[in-house]
Protein backbone atom coordinates (compact mmCIF):
# COMPACT_ATOMS: atom_id res chain seq x y z
CA UNK A 1 0.00 0.00 0.00
CA UNK A 2 1.54 3.41 -0.68
CA UNK A 3 2.18 5.64 2.49
CA UNK A 4 3.80 8.79 0.65
CA UNK A 5 2.46 12.23 1.68
CA UNK A 6 2.76 13.60 -1.99
CA UNK A 7 2.92 12.16 -5.65
CA UNK A 8 3.57 13.81 -8.09
CA UNK A 9 0.29 14.13 -10.93
CA UNK A 10 0.48 11.67 -13.87
CA UNK A 11 1.17 13.20 -17.51
CA UNK A 12 -2.63 13.75 -18.23
CA UNK A 13 -3.72 15.10 -15.51
CA UNK A 14 -1.01 18.52 -15.34
CA UNK A 15 -3.47 20.22 -17.63
CA UNK A 16 -6.82 19.71 -15.72
CA UNK A 17 -5.69 22.26 -12.90
CA UNK A 18 -4.66 24.78 -14.91
CA UNK A 19 -7.66 24.73 -17.22
CA UNK A 20 -9.54 25.32 -13.84
CA UNK A 21 -12.36 28.18 -14.00
CA UNK A 22 -15.69 29.12 -12.50
CA UNK A 23 -17.02 28.13 -15.77
CA UNK A 24 -14.70 24.77 -16.48
CA UNK A 25 -14.48 22.17 -13.50
CA UNK A 26 -12.77 19.47 -15.97
CA UNK A 27 -15.24 16.58 -14.43
CA UNK A 28 -17.13 13.29 -15.58
CA UNK A 29 -20.20 11.83 -14.03
CA UNK A 30 -20.59 8.05 -13.22
CA UNK A 31 -23.98 6.58 -12.42
CA UNK A 32 -25.85 3.50 -11.05
CA UNK A 33 -29.29 2.92 -10.61
CA UNK A 34 -30.51 0.18 -8.00
CA UNK A 35 -33.89 -1.84 -7.79
CA UNK A 36 -34.33 0.12 -4.01
CA UNK A 37 -33.59 3.19 -2.52
CA UNK A 38 -30.30 3.67 -1.31
CA UNK A 39 -29.06 3.23 2.33
CA UNK A 40 -26.90 6.84 2.76
CA UNK A 41 -25.47 5.52 5.94
CA UNK A 42 -24.53 2.46 4.76
CA UNK A 43 -23.38 3.44 1.47
CA UNK A 44 -20.68 5.81 3.49
CA UNK A 45 -19.76 2.56 5.43
CA UNK A 46 -19.40 0.90 1.88
CA UNK A 47 -17.40 4.03 0.63
CA UNK A 48 -14.94 4.21 3.88
CA UNK A 49 -14.32 0.57 3.26
CA UNK A 50 -13.21 0.78 0.03
CA UNK A 51 -11.13 3.93 0.28
CA UNK A 52 -8.06 1.53 1.58
CA UNK A 53 -8.15 0.37 -1.60
CA UNK A 54 -7.51 3.51 -3.78
CA UNK A 55 -4.78 5.23 -2.10
CA UNK A 56 -4.89 8.22 -4.97
CA UNK A 57 -8.44 8.90 -3.42
CA UNK A 58 -7.01 9.93 -0.08
CA UNK A 59 -5.20 12.71 -1.72
CA UNK A 60 -6.09 16.39 -2.18
CA UNK A 61 -4.49 19.11 -4.91
CA UNK A 62 -1.96 21.22 -3.99
CA UNK A 63 0.15 24.59 -5.69
CA UNK A 64 3.71 23.91 -5.37
CA UNK A 65 6.60 26.74 -6.88
CA UNK A 66 6.98 24.84 -9.61
CA UNK A 67 4.17 22.11 -10.24
CA UNK A 68 0.91 21.36 -9.03
CA UNK A 69 1.37 17.66 -6.85
CA UNK A 70 -0.67 15.60 -4.71
CA UNK A 71 -0.94 15.77 -0.47
CA UNK A 72 -1.76 12.77 1.69
CA UNK A 73 -5.76 13.60 3.37
CA UNK A 74 -6.32 12.49 6.67
CA UNK A 75 -10.14 12.12 7.26
CA UNK A 76 -13.09 10.33 5.83
CA UNK A 77 -15.01 11.70 2.46
CA UNK A 78 -19.08 11.72 3.03
CA UNK A 79 -21.71 10.96 0.97
CA UNK A 80 -24.32 13.85 0.04
CA UNK A 81 -27.23 14.13 -1.83
CA UNK A 82 -27.61 14.68 -5.06
CA UNK A 83 -28.58 17.49 -7.30
CA UNK A 84 -30.56 17.97 -10.57
CA UNK A 85 -27.54 20.15 -11.48
CA UNK A 86 -25.17 17.43 -12.03
CA UNK A 87 -21.41 18.27 -12.18
CA UNK A 88 -21.02 21.44 -10.30
CA UNK A 89 -17.47 22.31 -10.40
CA UNK A 90 -16.01 21.28 -6.29
CA UNK A 91 -15.34 23.38 -4.14
CA UNK A 92 -12.33 21.69 -2.77
CA UNK A 93 -12.71 22.86 0.56
CA UNK A 94 -15.87 22.43 0.93
CA UNK A 95 -15.56 18.86 -0.04
CA UNK A 96 -12.77 18.31 2.42
CA UNK A 97 -10.30 18.75 0.01
CA UNK A 98 -10.79 15.56 -1.82
CA UNK A 99 -10.97 15.18 -5.40
CA UNK A 100 -14.46 13.22 -5.84
CA UNK A 101 -17.90 13.00 -4.66
CA UNK A 102 -20.40 10.27 -4.33
CA UNK A 103 -23.81 11.34 -3.96
CA UNK A 104 -27.27 9.56 -3.64
CA UNK A 105 -30.61 10.36 -5.10
CA UNK A 106 -33.64 7.73 -4.55
CA UNK A 107 -32.44 4.20 -5.96
CA UNK A 108 -29.11 6.13 -7.97
CA UNK A 109 -25.73 6.80 -7.14
CA UNK A 110 -23.40 9.27 -8.79
CA UNK A 111 -19.44 9.50 -8.62
CA UNK A 112 -18.64 12.97 -9.78
CA UNK A 113 -14.72 12.87 -10.36
CA UNK A 114 -11.96 15.89 -10.93
CA UNK A 115 -10.33 14.49 -14.10
CA UNK A 116 -6.88 15.08 -12.58
CA UNK A 117 -7.56 12.25 -10.21
CA UNK A 118 -7.97 9.38 -13.02
CA UNK A 119 -10.19 8.67 -16.26
CA UNK A 120 -13.66 7.28 -16.91
CA UNK A 121 -12.07 3.55 -16.68
CA UNK A 122 -10.67 4.25 -13.54
CA UNK A 123 -13.59 5.98 -12.27
CA UNK A 124 -15.53 2.80 -13.57
CA UNK A 125 -13.50 0.21 -11.70
CA UNK A 126 -13.70 2.57 -8.26
CA UNK A 127 -17.78 3.21 -8.37
CA UNK A 128 -18.77 -0.49 -9.02
CA UNK A 129 -16.60 -1.70 -6.41
CA UNK A 130 -18.01 0.88 -4.06
CA UNK A 131 -21.57 -0.48 -5.51
CA UNK A 132 -19.96 -4.27 -4.81
CA UNK A 133 -19.33 -3.59 -1.14
CA UNK A 134 -22.68 -1.72 -0.41
CA UNK A 135 -24.45 -4.73 -1.75
CA UNK A 136 -22.31 -7.36 0.05
CA UNK A 137 -23.67 -5.21 3.13
CA UNK A 138 -26.62 -4.74 2.52
CA UNK A 139 -28.10 -7.78 0.95
CA UNK A 140 -25.33 -9.99 2.67
CA UNK A 141 -23.83 -11.70 -0.83
CA UNK A 142 -20.41 -13.17 -1.89
CA UNK A 143 -19.18 -10.78 -4.15
CA UNK A 144 -16.99 -12.48 -7.04
CA UNK A 145 -13.98 -9.91 -7.33
CA UNK A 146 -12.34 -9.33 -10.71
CA UNK A 147 -10.28 -6.34 -11.99
CA UNK A 148 -13.69 -4.14 -12.79
CA UNK A 149 -14.88 -4.97 -8.79
CA UNK A 150 -11.87 -4.75 -6.68
CA UNK A 151 -11.84 -6.87 -3.02
CA UNK A 152 -11.57 -4.17 -0.42
CA UNK A 153 -9.78 -5.97 1.35
CA UNK A 154 -6.78 -6.49 -0.82
CA UNK A 155 -4.09 -4.60 -0.72
CA UNK A 156 -3.12 -2.36 -3.55
CA UNK A 157 -0.71 -3.47 -6.22
CA UNK A 158 2.05 -0.65 -7.56
CA UNK A 159 0.71 -1.61 -11.33
CA UNK A 160 -2.41 -0.16 -9.96
CA UNK A 161 -1.03 3.18 -8.45
CA UNK A 162 1.98 3.78 -11.32
CA UNK A 163 2.31 6.59 -13.67
CA UNK A 164 2.01 4.84 -16.55
CA UNK A 165 2.84 7.70 -18.67
CA UNK A 166 6.28 7.52 -17.57
CA UNK A 167 6.85 4.27 -19.62
CA UNK A 168 7.36 6.90 -22.78
CA UNK A 169 10.67 7.61 -23.13
CA UNK A 170 12.05 9.29 -26.45
CA UNK A 171 12.44 12.38 -28.79
CA UNK A 172 10.60 11.65 -31.87
CA UNK A 173 7.30 13.43 -30.22
CA UNK A 174 5.40 15.75 -32.02
CA UNK A 175 2.01 17.53 -31.23
CA UNK A 176 -0.78 18.09 -33.25
CA UNK A 177 -0.37 21.12 -35.95
CA UNK A 178 -4.64 21.19 -36.94
CA UNK A 179 -7.09 24.28 -38.14
CA UNK A 180 -9.90 25.22 -36.18
CA UNK A 181 -12.82 22.77 -36.06
CA UNK A 182 -16.41 23.77 -36.42
CA UNK A 183 -18.31 25.15 -33.18
CA UNK A 184 -22.11 24.85 -32.74
CA UNK A 185 -23.78 28.31 -31.88
CA UNK A 186 -26.10 28.83 -29.24
CA UNK A 187 -27.76 30.71 -26.12
CA UNK A 188 -25.09 29.98 -23.20
CA UNK A 189 -27.14 28.56 -20.11
CA UNK A 190 -25.91 30.31 -16.58
CA UNK A 191 -23.04 28.03 -15.10
CA UNK A 192 -24.26 26.25 -12.97
CA UNK A 193 -26.69 24.97 -15.65
CA UNK A 194 -25.82 21.33 -17.55
CA UNK A 195 -27.99 20.00 -19.81
CA UNK A 196 -28.42 16.46 -20.02
CA UNK A 197 -30.53 14.08 -22.81
CA UNK A 198 -30.13 10.47 -22.19
CA UNK A 199 -31.29 8.21 -24.91
CA UNK A 200 -31.42 4.37 -23.93
CA UNK A 201 -31.54 1.76 -27.16
CA UNK A 202 -30.95 -1.87 -27.48
CA UNK A 203 -27.41 -3.13 -27.97
CA UNK A 204 -28.22 -5.64 -30.80
CA UNK A 205 -30.42 -3.04 -32.76
CA UNK A 206 -27.41 -0.61 -32.84
CA UNK A 207 -24.89 -3.49 -33.58
CA UNK A 208 -27.76 -4.90 -36.49
CA UNK A 209 -27.29 -1.34 -38.33
CA UNK A 210 -23.72 -0.54 -37.30
CA UNK A 211 -23.05 -4.11 -39.57
CA UNK A 212 -24.69 -2.64 -42.48
CA UNK A 213 -21.19 -0.58 -42.81
CA UNK A 214 -19.07 -3.42 -41.76
CA UNK A 215 -18.22 -0.86 -38.86
CA UNK A 216 -18.12 -1.13 -35.11
CA UNK A 217 -20.39 0.36 -32.79
CA UNK A 218 -18.43 3.69 -31.68
CA UNK A 219 -17.16 4.15 -35.71
CA UNK A 220 -21.08 4.02 -36.56
CA UNK A 221 -22.41 6.52 -34.05
CA UNK A 222 -19.23 9.15 -34.52
CA UNK A 223 -20.26 8.82 -38.24
CA UNK A 224 -24.06 9.80 -37.33
CA UNK A 225 -23.26 12.45 -35.20
CA UNK A 226 -21.02 13.55 -38.19
CA UNK A 227 -24.08 13.34 -40.18
CA UNK A 228 -26.22 15.60 -37.60
CA UNK A 229 -23.60 17.93 -37.09
CA UNK A 230 -23.21 18.39 -40.79
CA UNK A 231 -26.95 18.58 -41.61
CA UNK A 232 -26.67 21.71 -38.54
CA UNK A 233 -23.52 23.31 -39.67
CA UNK A 234 -24.41 23.42 -43.54
CA UNK A 235 -27.54 25.64 -42.49
CA UNK A 236 -24.85 27.75 -40.73
CA UNK A 237 -22.92 28.03 -44.41
CA UNK A 238 -19.98 26.70 -42.20
CA UNK A 239 -16.50 25.91 -43.78
CA UNK A 240 -14.66 24.56 -41.29
CA UNK A 241 -13.89 21.03 -40.53
CA UNK A 242 -16.55 18.97 -38.11
CA UNK A 243 -14.15 16.96 -36.08
CA UNK A 244 -15.19 14.31 -33.22
CA UNK A 245 -12.90 13.79 -30.41
CA UNK A 246 -12.50 10.20 -29.27
CA UNK A 247 -10.82 9.11 -26.33
CA UNK A 248 -8.48 6.17 -26.39
CA UNK A 249 -8.17 3.40 -23.36
CA UNK A 250 -4.34 3.34 -23.41
CA UNK A 251 -4.35 0.39 -21.02
CA UNK A 252 -4.94 -2.22 -23.20
CA UNK A 253 -2.57 -1.37 -26.06
CA UNK A 254 0.10 -1.26 -23.61
CA UNK A 255 -0.82 -3.83 -21.28
CA UNK A 256 -1.25 -1.70 -17.96
CA UNK A 257 -3.69 -1.81 -15.01
CA UNK A 258 -3.08 1.31 -14.05
CA UNK A 259 -6.01 3.30 -11.81
CA UNK A 260 -4.87 6.51 -12.62
CA UNK A 261 -5.56 8.38 -15.82
CA UNK A 262 -4.00 6.35 -18.77
CA UNK A 263 -5.95 7.51 -22.16
CA UNK A 264 -5.40 9.82 -25.04
CA UNK A 265 -7.45 10.68 -28.12
CA UNK A 266 -8.22 10.40 -31.63
CA UNK A 267 -9.74 12.88 -34.00
CA UNK A 268 -11.66 12.56 -36.71
CA UNK A 269 -13.93 14.48 -39.18
CA UNK A 270 -15.29 15.61 -42.51
CA UNK A 271 -15.12 18.35 -44.77
CA UNK A 272 -17.93 20.21 -45.87
CA UNK A 273 -18.90 20.01 -49.40
CA UNK A 274 -21.22 21.53 -51.50
CA UNK A 275 -22.97 17.69 -52.17
CA UNK A 276 -24.11 16.17 -49.17
CA UNK A 277 -22.46 13.40 -47.49
CA UNK A 278 -24.15 9.89 -47.82
CA UNK A 279 -24.07 7.80 -44.08
CA UNK A 280 -22.10 5.20 -45.81
CA UNK A 281 -19.21 7.76 -47.10
CA UNK A 282 -19.28 9.19 -43.67
CA UNK A 283 -18.74 5.83 -42.16
CA UNK A 284 -16.12 4.79 -44.70
CA UNK A 285 -14.63 8.18 -43.93
CA UNK A 286 -14.45 7.53 -39.67
CA UNK A 287 -13.30 3.89 -40.23
CA UNK A 288 -9.90 4.93 -42.54
CA UNK A 289 -9.09 7.58 -39.94
CA UNK A 290 -9.13 5.66 -37.23
CA UNK A 291 -7.11 2.93 -38.70
CA UNK A 292 -4.84 5.26 -39.00
CA UNK A 293 -4.54 7.20 -36.50
CA UNK A 294 -4.89 4.24 -34.09
CA UNK A 295 -1.95 2.62 -35.76
CA UNK A 296 0.55 2.39 -32.77
CA UNK A 297 3.41 4.02 -33.96
CA UNK A 298 1.28 7.21 -34.19
CA UNK A 299 -0.14 6.74 -30.89
CA UNK A 300 3.74 6.47 -29.13
CA UNK A 301 4.33 9.67 -31.23
CA UNK A 302 1.29 11.56 -29.63
CA UNK A 303 1.93 10.28 -26.18
CA UNK A 304 5.44 10.66 -26.40
CA UNK A 305 5.37 14.69 -27.26
CA UNK A 306 2.89 15.21 -24.46
CA UNK A 307 5.20 13.19 -22.06
CA UNK A 308 8.33 15.07 -23.14
CA UNK A 309 7.24 18.33 -22.91
CA UNK A 310 6.52 18.41 -19.41
CA UNK A 311 10.10 16.84 -18.88
CA UNK A 312 11.83 19.73 -20.86
CA UNK A 313 14.18 21.15 -18.59
CA UNK A 314 13.15 24.62 -19.14
CA UNK A 315 9.27 23.63 -18.55
CA UNK A 316 11.05 21.76 -15.68
CA UNK A 317 12.06 25.13 -14.33
CA UNK A 318 9.33 27.64 -15.17
CA UNK A 319 7.78 28.81 -12.06
CA UNK A 320 3.93 27.66 -11.42
CA UNK A 321 1.73 30.80 -12.01
CA UNK A 322 3.53 31.20 -15.79
CA UNK A 323 3.20 27.69 -16.38
CA UNK A 324 -0.29 27.44 -15.82
CA UNK A 325 -0.78 30.04 -18.18
CA UNK A 326 1.56 28.41 -21.24
CA UNK A 327 -0.60 25.17 -20.31
CA UNK A 328 -4.03 26.79 -20.61
CA UNK A 329 -2.64 28.27 -23.94
CA UNK A 330 -1.80 24.97 -25.12
CA UNK A 331 -5.03 23.65 -23.67
CA UNK A 332 -7.20 26.41 -25.90
CA UNK A 333 -4.96 25.66 -29.02
CA UNK A 334 -4.60 21.95 -28.88
CA UNK A 335 -7.72 21.10 -27.52
CA UNK A 336 -11.49 22.21 -27.53
CA UNK A 337 -10.38 24.49 -30.44
CA UNK A 338 -9.55 21.74 -33.21
CA UNK A 339 -12.70 19.68 -31.97
CA UNK A 340 -16.76 20.41 -32.36
CA UNK A 341 -17.73 17.76 -29.69
CA UNK A 342 -16.25 14.80 -28.08
CA UNK A 343 -17.39 11.31 -27.93
CA UNK A 344 -16.26 9.28 -25.47
CA UNK A 345 -17.25 5.71 -25.12
CA UNK A 346 -16.77 3.36 -21.95
CA UNK A 347 -18.05 0.37 -23.63
CA UNK A 348 -19.67 -2.32 -22.38
CA UNK A 349 -19.92 -2.88 -18.38
CA UNK A 350 -19.91 -6.25 -17.36
CA UNK A 351 -20.33 -6.57 -13.56
CA UNK A 352 -20.49 -10.05 -11.06
CA UNK A 353 -24.02 -11.53 -12.03
CA UNK A 354 -24.57 -11.69 -8.01
CA UNK A 355 -24.48 -7.65 -8.18
CA UNK A 356 -26.44 -7.39 -11.77
CA UNK A 357 -30.12 -8.36 -10.53
CA UNK A 358 -29.53 -5.53 -7.89
CA UNK A 359 -28.22 -3.05 -11.05
CA UNK A 360 -30.72 -1.52 -13.41
CA UNK A 361 -28.91 0.98 -15.10
CA UNK A 362 -25.71 2.67 -15.65
CA UNK A 363 -24.80 5.92 -17.01
CA UNK A 364 -21.77 8.56 -17.88
CA UNK A 365 -21.68 11.91 -18.40
CA UNK A 366 -18.55 14.58 -19.00
CA UNK A 367 -19.08 17.88 -17.21
CA UNK A 368 -18.64 21.40 -19.72
CA UNK A 369 -16.05 21.76 -21.52
CA UNK A 370 -14.42 25.77 -22.26
CA UNK A 371 -14.87 25.73 -25.88
CA UNK A 372 -16.89 23.50 -26.85
CA UNK A 373 -21.17 23.37 -26.50
CA UNK A 374 -21.26 19.82 -25.57
CA UNK A 375 -19.78 16.07 -25.21
CA UNK A 376 -21.30 12.86 -26.08
CA UNK A 377 -20.86 9.89 -24.17
CA UNK A 378 -21.49 6.11 -24.44
CA UNK A 379 -21.66 3.16 -22.18
CA UNK A 380 -23.54 0.24 -22.21
CA UNK A 381 -25.47 -2.56 -19.62
CA UNK A 382 -26.89 -5.87 -19.97
CA UNK A 383 -28.58 -5.60 -23.40
CA UNK A 384 -28.87 -1.68 -23.25
CA UNK A 385 -26.72 1.07 -24.68
CA UNK A 386 -26.96 4.73 -22.72
CA UNK A 387 -25.81 7.73 -25.60
CA UNK A 388 -25.89 11.15 -23.04
CA UNK A 389 -25.17 14.27 -24.27
CA UNK A 390 -24.68 17.08 -21.68
CA UNK A 391 -24.47 20.56 -23.07
CA UNK A 392 -24.14 24.20 -21.97
CA UNK A 393 -26.35 25.77 -24.45
CA UNK A 394 -30.08 25.72 -24.86
CA UNK A 395 -30.43 24.69 -28.30
CA UNK A 396 -31.31 20.37 -28.57
CA UNK A 397 -30.74 20.46 -32.16
CA UNK A 398 -27.58 18.07 -32.28
CA UNK A 399 -29.32 15.87 -30.01
CA UNK A 400 -33.04 15.92 -32.15
CA UNK A 401 -31.29 15.62 -35.18
CA UNK A 402 -28.94 12.58 -34.00
CA UNK A 403 -31.76 10.41 -32.11
CA UNK A 404 -34.01 11.14 -35.28
CA UNK A 405 -31.57 9.39 -37.19
CA UNK A 406 -31.57 6.83 -35.10
CA UNK A 407 -35.27 5.90 -34.88
CA UNK A 408 -35.10 6.49 -38.73
CA UNK A 409 -33.21 2.67 -38.44
CA UNK A 410 -35.41 1.13 -36.50
CA UNK A 411 -33.83 1.68 -33.78
CA UNK A 412 -36.03 2.43 -30.60
CA UNK A 413 -34.72 5.31 -28.23
CA UNK A 414 -36.13 5.80 -25.16
CA UNK A 415 -35.42 9.50 -23.63
CA UNK A 416 -34.82 10.88 -20.63
CA UNK A 417 -33.45 14.63 -19.81
CA UNK A 418 -33.14 16.56 -16.67
CA UNK A 419 -35.18 19.42 -18.04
Amino acid sequence: MNNKTWIKLDNAALIYPAMLSKTTASMFRLTVTLTEDVDKELLNVALNNIMKRFPTYNYRLREGFFWFYFDKIDGHPEVTDDYNNPLLRIVFRKNNYYLFRVRVYKKRIALEIFHSLTDGTGGKVFLQTLVGEYLRLKYHISISYNEQVLNPDEEPTKEEFEDSFKSFTGSNGSLEKDKKAYHMKGIKEPVHILNIITGKMSIDSVKREAKKYNATITEFLTAVMLDALYDISRKEKNKKIIRVSIPINLRGLYNKKTLRNFSSYINVGIVPRNKKYTLEEIVLEVQNQMKDLLDIEKINTKVTANVELARNFFIQRVPNFIKKRVMRSIGNKKGDYLITTTFSNLGLVKLPEEMEEYITDINFILGRSKGTSGSVTGIGYKDNLYITFSRKIKETEFERLFFTKLVSMDIEVEIESNR
